[in-house]
């Protein structure tokens, strides 16, 4: 074996022909037309373990020899179209397990990195060799695209609608804030107005109020004038007289009689019953009609201190 290697490495290199299927094969055409074909070399028989290396070493040498038999006889071939292809294909010889190059799984799982399990999942749900990422990548490119549409529909809306909505939200709350402002000033103005015009009709009133005690007053005191004229011409012993002055009392009493029952009720009625007394007294009796006159002279004096004293 040892010898078979190293004759395979003092052998030189000769150009191998084009490898071509067994099926493809076609018997190479010598000088002289009816040739034998060439005759294929033998496969070498698959042995046991033991046994691989010590055949692999026949079966190359008589590759060999052919390939170089087949080199030397192609010169004299004629030339034409089908000389490449009428070169049979030797087979290789195969190779031990010793000499034999790892293959591609082997180095590609040697050397291929451990990933994560966060890639592993992504690749498992995004990745092209796998059927969920063949499925999830266009439903997430569609997902995407309506996602980006809707988002461009938001922000047109946004732009073109809501905002000059806000804009004119925004001028409308600015002038009820002012148009609040103002009525608030004329509410101050119109509570100023109203507080004078409470005050102007407590003056009014007060002024009322003093003017109706003032012509009370000024009614009482021609009462008592007119009852101090009475007893003088009751003392000068003129009847007609006396009764046209009564008479006049009654009118002027008439009208101070409803401050008198407003304000003291009693004192009205006990006025009122003095003055009928003297009425019905002086026919009958002029000394008591007198003395009547000089009581309701006295009462009214009283009564004008009592009220307005």
């Amino acid at each position: 074996m040892k010898l078979f290697k190293f004759l395979q490495k003092e052998k030189p290199e000769s150009p191998q022909p084009k490898p071509e299927s067994v099926g493809d094969s076609q018997p190479v055409e010598g000088p002289e037309q009816g040739a034998a074909p060439l005759a294929e070399p033998p496969e070498a028989e698959p042995t046991s373990e033991g046994g691989s290396e010590m055949l692999a070493g026949p079966a190359a040498l008589s590759a060999a020899a052919e390939t170089a038999r087949i080199e030397a006889a192609a010169p004299e071939a004629a030339p034409g179209p089908q000389s490449k292809a009428a070169i049979p294909t030797v087979p290789a010889a195969p190779q031990s397990e010793e000499t034999a190059p790892p293959s591609e799984a082997a180095t590609s799982t040697a050397t291929a990195p451990r990933h994560s399990w966060l890639y592993r999942f992504l690749n498992f749900l995004l990745g092209r060799d796998s059927r969920v990422g063949r499925i999830m990548r266009p439903f997430l490119r569609w997902t995407a695209a309506i996602v980006g549409l809707f988002a461009l529909g938001l922000l047109a809306g946004y732009l073109l609608l809501y905002q000059p909505a806000q804009r004119s939200l925004d001028a409308a709350t600015t002038q009820v804030a002012q148009q609040k402002a103002a009525i608030g000033d004329m509410q101050a103005q119109i509570n100023g107005l109203q507080s004078t015009l409470t005050a102007s009709n407590q003056a009014i009133q007060a002024a009322q109020d003093s003017l109706k005690k003032a012509e009370a007053r000024n009614s009482l005191l021609v009462l008592i004038n007119d009852v101090a004229n009475a007893r003088t011409a009751l003392a000068q012993k003129d009847g007609a007289k006396v009764m046209a002055i009564l008479d006049q009392a009654r009118t002027d009493f008439d009208a101070i009689q409803p401050y008198l029952a407003a304000n003291k009720k009693e004192l009205a009625d006990e006025l009122n019953g003095r003055l009928e007394t003297v009425r019905s007294v002086l026919v009958r009796d002029p000394a008591q009609a007198q003395i009547d006159l000089d009581s309701l002279y006295n009462a009214l004096q009283a009564a004008n201190d009592l009220l307005f004293g």
